[in-house]
């Protein structure tokens, strides 16, 4: 992975906290925010984006896409992502 990579846990604080990709960053797509704050990100990097299922990453991608995010990879859910990466799960 690239330093231009980052990856995006999109389930709630306290899912995070039970365990996550090592060196996510959360930003929970309940969250009124979620929309700014994505919006924010360069859309110019590579996002690879998980949750617990897959749902919400794949919904989150949607999301990314359609704010002009080109290069925005649904991982699914963690015990996935961390398989696919090779990244552990911390707490």
């Amino acid at each position: 992975m690239s330093n231009s990579t980052v990856i995006i846990d999109v389930r709630t604080p306290e899912e995070f906290a039970d365990g996550h990709l090592e060196g996510a960053i959360n930003i929970n797509i309940f969250d009124p925010m979620f929309e700014g704050v994505v919006a924010a990100l360069d859309t110019s990097n590579t996002y690879l984006v998980y949750c617990r299922s897959g749902q919400r990453s794949g919904n989150a991608l949607a999301f990314m896409n359609s704010v002009g995010f080109d290069d925005v990879t649904n991982l699914g859910g963690v015990a996935d992502a961390s398989e696919t990466t090779g990244i552990r799960i911390v707490t």
